[in-house]
């Protein structure tokens, strides 16, 4: 197992430990709402970091895929509480970078490709920005949480 994939499955059991205390206290009402007006709330920036990593994951394996084909997102249906429904939509994340990583062998890592964002760079340094920037996202989306709760609850 690689690093990048230790550090995701990391995180998740950080959040499902962070969730499962946080549960109770006033857990939807700090994921949704802003502590300021016009701040993002912390559900939207968790969101945002876990469909990112799937939309990307799934789109170097092919790219072709269409994006309404790969979109993860909150069920508004669901009875399932908010913390299962996040950790659920983190896991399918998850699953399509263990897909995407396992298919590159360390000598493949080196070979480049032309990014979303218009550069060429290797795929070591595109999974290594995925793992980054969801992993950045989440740890905000927890300190958003936190500082509502400290401020409101």
């Amino acid at each position: 197992m690689t690093e990048s994939i230790k550090s995701l499955k990391f995180v998740y059991d950080y959040a499902k430990s962070l969730f499962e205390k946080r549960k109770d206290n006033h857990f939807e009402e700090s994921m949704k709402n802003p502590l300021f007006e016009g701040e993002e709330t912390a559900l939207n920036v968790f969101i945002h970091a876990i469909t990112l990593l799937n939309w990307a994951m799934k789109k170097m394996l092919n790219p072709d895929a269409d994006n309404k084909d790969i979109a993860i997102k909150l069920d508004p249906e669901s009875t399932e509480p908010l913390h299962e429904q996040l950790l659920n939509l983190f896991n399918i994340a998850i699953d399509a970078y263990i897909e995407a990583r396992t298919k590159f062998k360390e000598e493949d890592l080196q070979n480049k490709f032309m990014s979303p964002f218009g550069r060429e760079m290797t795929y070591e340094d595109w999974f290594g920005f995925n793992i980054h920037h969801t992993i950045g996202h989440i740890y905000q989306a927890f300190r958003l949480q936190a500082i509502y709760l400290r401020q409101k609850v």
